[in-house]
């Protein structure tokens, strides 16, 4: 009898287990095809300039942020 108990037991754990695994893989998921179904030229659509002070002015007039970007070597390489 026990062993029919402990038996039901790691049957029950083993499909507990089971549905809280795909309770957690379902979200990551979700994100993996909302980030694949993005739009990954949207940065071309940044109004980029080469310059602090028009984005300054740009950044208020649109009530944006600004996101500085600096680097040092050469960014065709992929090293900056």
């Amino acid at each position: 009898m026990k062993f029919r108990a402990s038996v039901l037991a790691l049957a029950a754990l083993a499909v507990l287990t089971a549905s809280a695994d795909q309770r957690e893989v379902d979200p990551i998921s979700k994100r993996i095809d909302a980030i694949k179904g993005s739009d990954t030229n949207a940065w071309r659509k940044i109004p980029w300039t080469s310059s602090l002070m028009p984005a300054r002015r740009i950044g208020e007039r649109e009530k944006q942020p600004l996101f500085l970007f600096t680097h040092d070597g050469n960014i065709e390489t992929g090293r900056c």
